[in-house]
């Protein structure tokens, strides 16, 4: 709304009193049980609730209306209700004449009968613990009945009578209040006597009217009868004395224009039921004080504002009066269904209050005061947890009213636009929850967008102090407002060290332009440096600050301070780590695993050289402070770092390998060997001492090693780990033979390393170089069986060699065989003649023809060694390489075959086979590199002088 309506709209209600209560309906169970039947009276106890209706059942209820159990208990009406204090035991009466006390938790059920109905009923709060079981009646007898248990049974004791009906008595510890035709007296059953009465109201209209009573405690009484109001207070007769004798007196007496129906303590006020007769067919509504009663009927309060022409009674309603008579809220309850047609006598309130007396101290724990709130302030006034409830019972349903708490004064103020008093009620009321406080902050400005009066809200809150619970709401555009505004709501959090953590909140969200950086950062500054302004949330505000102007540099400086973790991302994201320098040793104080991993990543940009000065920095920091524990604790870590960097990269820290042979001893033993190893960084002489101070054999032997003092390093071997395998292997490293006679000497001072020595040096060196040398005398364990077992493996070993050197031997023919056939498949073209000499003529002139086999231009010939003929018999094969006739680009292979002279029935068949696999093969099946058939023998080289030229 606009600020005219806003304005217009708190001026045409200036009068509408705050409601104290709030209203809803008891549903669940009851609602269905009110429809069958009508509410005759209710009862509450800090447990349950007892509900009597008109057909003579007790229903028990718990606080949401849900039946727990019932009791069909009378015959009529229930007429009164009542628990003792630990409402263990009910007690019920009713028109038959009946009295009832029923136990909740077992079956045990005690029945009275008297001649008349009972009207009214109580029991002795003490009930349950006394063997007396009293309790007290009163009905139109007229008589006020003490009931009690002896040893022969119930006994019945008139304690009054004679002055008419008795339509009311309650019970409080040892009192017990009663009203009749007459009076309202008050008797105590410790005494046995009655100490006072309250007369009835002179009006003539009240004799015949209901009283109501209600005890606050034992020491205050309310009475309302008619229309009067009085309060009387138990006083000892003239002494303090807890056995003096107590009087009644009045202390509070006024008049009403209405008829009380009930009435309860409301904190230091009144709380009292009243209706109204009509007096004419029609009547008015009341046009103030609605809202509670429309909310809850589905309504508004303009419903309720209008005139009904059908009325026959005006709704009844709940008043709160201060005992002077004062009233301060009056809330007519328009929502219960049928109130047109019912009489005053058809209504009742029921309350479940704390005694004055308790409550009184319970506030004071809350910081409240002693006293109660009096006149028109409406203060929390009772414990949480503990919060009265009212209980107005009608006919056909039963209305639950509970105090306003401040989130509802909040929201009623906010409704009827009176932002001052709510805000008021933000500032001193400490319960309110912080939901509540931030949702009436925000209702309180946003409902214009206009900038003056965000402005014109954000200096009111200032004024109150209450900036905190409208910053988050304040808008940052439409509207934006002036740079003061923001920059004055930014500067207020600077004072209250728990508004820092809402200043760096704001920082971050609101964008820059809203403020001047420059000027925040140094009232930030300026207030880190005043007492107690270094807090945590107000130094990252400053780094927040710096951020914005691009002072990394001075950011990270106190993001370090802080420890933050975030300092990570913030170093990547802004590639600060180059900048660090001597402070570098701070990130691995912040998470080691991370500032490793960093400098890893960024090893070349921050060298060893860098890193490792400051962490050696700060763990002699802590040595000249005496923390030895802290000092440790650095010297790990700079094991740690260098340990990942020779992962990373064996010479990055080449300057620092000397250290590390030192730190590796004495936090990763286990590691050394392998640095020992890789690095050529460090001095021999020193790693030897200081694995020397350490014990670490191991590792003094690969530095002996390393210098040449090999004899050295075996007797280590031998001497401190007794270790014969590593010994063979260090001498088999070492390929000195004089280390074998050194080993054989030093097992030989010991027949254990002697027999063990035997076990292992066979597949080294010939054994008889041990054997020979055992001295007479020694006595070797097992020793038969490692001689056996020596003898077994020289024998395995002799086996293995022969059948090695067979295995070398054929290898080494099949890849000359291989090698042959690849150099012969590079021929072209192959010739075959049969020569068939004689003894009159030369191999050259012998009969037959050359036979010419083409395997392809380019191809490689495929001519297989199964393909030629081979000797068979005396036959031989005779081959030259010549250029062919026919193609001068390719090598000719001539081949011709030689067969003796015996063997002349034989050439005719060879020439046949050589004429036939010519046919066969022919060149288009040697390019797809198809074998012949039938397979032949391998190929012989021979004299080629027979070959033609």
């Amino acid at each position: 709304m606009s600020d005219k309506s806003a304005a217009s709209s708190t001026s045409s209600i200036p009068d509408e009193e705050e409601p104290r209560l709030k209203y809803q309906r008891l549903e669940a169970d009851t609602g269905d049980l009110l429809l069958e039947t009508e509410a005759a009276c209710l009862c509450v106890s800090d447990k349950m609730l007892a509900l009597g209706t008109r057909d003579g059942t007790v229903h028990l209820l718990d606080y949401d209306g849900n039946e727990v159990k019932r009791f069909q208990a009378h015959k009529g009406p229930v007429n009164d209700l009542c628990f003792d204090e630990t409402a263990e035991f009910v007690g019920s009466c009713s028109d038959d004449g009946g009295a009832m006390v029923h136990s909740l938790y077992t079956d045990e059920v005690s029945k009275f009968k008297y001649s008349r109905p009972v009207k009214s009923m109580a029991l002795d709060p003490r009930y349950g613990s006394r063997k007396t079981r009293e309790f007290m009646t009163g009905g139109l007898a007229g008589q006020v009945v003490l009931n009690s248990r002896g040893w022969l049974g119930a006994k019945d004791n008139i304690i009054h009578t004679g002055e008419g009906p008795v339509p009311i008595i309650r019970w409080a510890g040892t009192l017990v209040a009663w009203a009749n035709k007459v009076c309202v007296r008050v008797y105590d059953t410790a005494a046995h006597t009655r100490i006072g009465k309250l007369d009835r109201p002179k009006s003539s209209n009240a004799e015949g009217t209901s009283c109501q009573l209600f005890w606050d405690g034992e020491q205050i009484l309310y009475m309302g009868w008619h229309q009067t109001i009085k309060v009387a207070r138990m006083r000892r007769k003239g002494t303090a004395d807890v056995d003096a004798l107590r009087t009644v007196e009045v202390v509070v007496s006024f008049q009403l224009d209405n008829l009380v129906v009930g009435l309860a303590p409301f904190g230091a006020d009144i709380a009292v039921l009243v209706h109204n007769p009509a007096l004419n067919g029609s009547s008015p509504r009341p046009p103030n004080n609605l809202t509670a009663a429309a909310a809850l009927s589905g309504g508004t309060a303009s419903d309720a504002t209008g005139v009904s022409t059908e009325l026959q009674h005006e709704p009844p309603e709940l008043k709160i009066f201060t005992w002077a008579r004062e009233e301060v809220a009056a809330d007519a309850l328009f929502f219960i269904t049928g109130y047109e047609d019912f009489e005053a006598s058809e209504y009742a309130l029921a309350t479940c209050y704390l005694p004055r007396t308790r409550a009184s101290s319970q506030v004071r724990l809350n910081g409240s005061g002693a006293a109660a709130p009096t006149g028109r302030q409406a203060t929390k006034w009772w414990a949480d947890g503990e919060e009265p409830i009212y209980y107005v019972v009608s006919p056909k349903e039963i209305i639950v009213g509970r105090p306003r708490d401040g989130g509802d004064r909040v929201t009623w103020l906010l409704e009827h636009s009176r932002y001052e008093q709510a805000l008021n009620i933000i500032e001193s009321d400490v319960t309110l929850a912080q939901a509540t406080r931030e949702q009436a902050s925000y209702s309180c400005a946003t409902e214009s967008d206009n900038a003056a009066m965000w402005e014109q809200w954000v200096y009111m809150f200032a004024q109150m102090q209450r900036l905190p619970a409208m910053a988050p709401h304040i808008p940052i555009e439409h509207p934006t407002l002036r740079q003061t505004a923001y920059e004055m709501m930014l500067h207020a959090f600077l004072l209250n060290r728990a508004d820092h953590s809402i200043l760096l909140a704001l920082v971050k969200d609101w964008p820059t332009h809203l403020y001047s950086a420059t000027t925040l950062t140094e009232a930030v500054l300026h207030r880190i440096r005043a007492p107690g302004g270094d807090t945590e949330a107000l130094l990252q505000v400053a780094a927040q600050l710096y951020q914005i102007q691009g002072r990394y540099d001075l950011a990270l400086a106190i993001y370090l301070r802080q420890q933050q973790p975030a300092v990570f991302d913030f170093i990547q994201e802004h590639h600060l780590l180059p900048v660090l320098h001597e402070r570098v040793a701070q990130l691995l104080s912040i998470d080691e695993e991370r500032a490793t991993q960093l400098l890893m990543d960024q090893y070349d940009e921050v060298p060893a050289s860098t890193v490792v000065p400051s962490i050696q920095a700060e763990q002699q920091r802590a040595l000249d402070a005496g923390d030895t524990s802290e000092a440790e604790v650095w010297r790990h870590r700079l094991h740690h770092y260098l340990d990942q960097l020779f992962l990373k990269d064996q010479t990055a820290g080449a300057d620092y390998h000397v250290l590390q042979v030192e730190l590796y001893a004495d936090y990763a033993p286990g590691q050394l060997m392998a640095f020992l190893v890789s690095s050529q960084w460090y001095r021999l002489e020193g790693a030897l001492q200081v694995c020397e101070q350490r014990g670490l054999v191991r590792e003094q032997v690969f530095i002996l090693g390393r210098m040449g003092n090999a004899s050295d390093a075996l007797h280590l071997i031998i001497q401190r780990l007794a270790d014969i395998p590593q010994a063979i292997e260090f001498v088999q490293m070492q390929r000195d033979d004089q280390l074998w006679e050194l080993l054989i000497s030093l097992a030989l001072e010991s027949p254990a390393l002697t027999g063990e020595l035997m076990d292992n040096i066979g597949g080294y060196v010939n054994p008889l170089r041990l054997l020979q040398r055992i001295p007479d005398g020694m006595s070797v364990e097992g020793l038969r069986d490692r001689l056996v077992h020596i003898i077994a493996d020289f024998r395995t070993q002799t086996s293995l060699r022969e059948g090695c050197n067979t295995i070398l031997h054929t290898d080494c023919l099949l890849l000359a065989q291989r090698l042959y056939h690849e150099v012969r498949h590079a021929l072209s073209h192959l010739y075959v003649k049969p020569c068939i000499p004689s003894a009159s003529t030369s191999q050259a002139e012998a009969g037959g023809q050359w036979q010419h086999w083409h395997a392809g231009a380019g191809l490689g010939a495929v001519v297989d060694q199964q393909d030629l003929p081979g000797p068979q018999g005396t036959k031989q094969l005779h081959l030259r390489r010549k250029e062919g006739p026919d193609d001068e680009d390719l090598e000719t292979v001539w081949v011709g075959i030689e067969y003796p002279a015996a063997a002349g029935s034989d050439v005719a068949s060879q020439t046949s086979n050589l004429k036939f696999r010519e046919q066969r093969h022919g060149k288009t099946a040697r390019q797809k590199g198809m074998d012949s058939q039938p397979s032949l023998p391998s190929l012989v080289v021979a004299d080629t002088a027979i070959l033609p030229d």
